[in-house]
């Protein structure tokens, strides 16, 4: 069983489309997501295809940065992405679910559990919560910003 760490969800005034389609593409994680310094498709895979792999850059307590493989799971366009990470300590699973809740309005519930098990990584797994709970309330936001500029833009 996954052990929840972090969960957000926010309403975007854009079509599910529009947001699914820049959030579920990992390659625009770090212009919306707090800690993520870079990430790239690492196969040529469709962004929305099980077993696309990215390689990902990412700030973590207690060392500067840390080089994480990413995986996508699950998927099922527009409705939700699924991915799960190599990084040890946490063994993460992101999942990102979008519902349409009015005209051009979406909700886009964020999760981070870690697969991770044992005594040991309890007090590390809640040193990450804190983190990932405090980045994921700007991350949310910034998303909101980009999707509904872009949306104007394009009107």
């Amino acid at each position: 069983m996954n052990r929840l760490l972090a969960s957000r969800s926010i309403e975007i005034a854009a079509p599910i489309n529009a947001v699914y389609t820049y959030a579920a593409n990992l390659e625009n994680f770090p212009a919306w997501f707090p800690g993520v310094l870079s990430i790239r498709a690492i196969d040529s895979r469709s962004i929305y295809e099980v077993g696309k792999s990215y390689e990902e850059i990412v700030s973590v307590p207690f060392r500067r940065s840390a080089k994480v493989r990413i995986d996508v799971v699950d998927a099922n366009q527009p409705e939700y992405l699924v991915t799960e990470g190599g990084y040890a300590p946490l063994l993460p699973r992101m999942e990102m679910h979008f519902q349409v809740v009015g005209e051009n309005q979406t909700l886009m519930e964020w999760r981070m559990y870690s697969r991770r098990r044992g005594l040991l990584t309890g007090l590390l797994l809640v040193v990450l919560s804190i983190v990932l709970k405090s980045r994921s309330r700007y991350a949310l936001i910034e998303l909101k910003n980009i999707v509904e500029n872009n949306e104007k833009s394009m009107a």
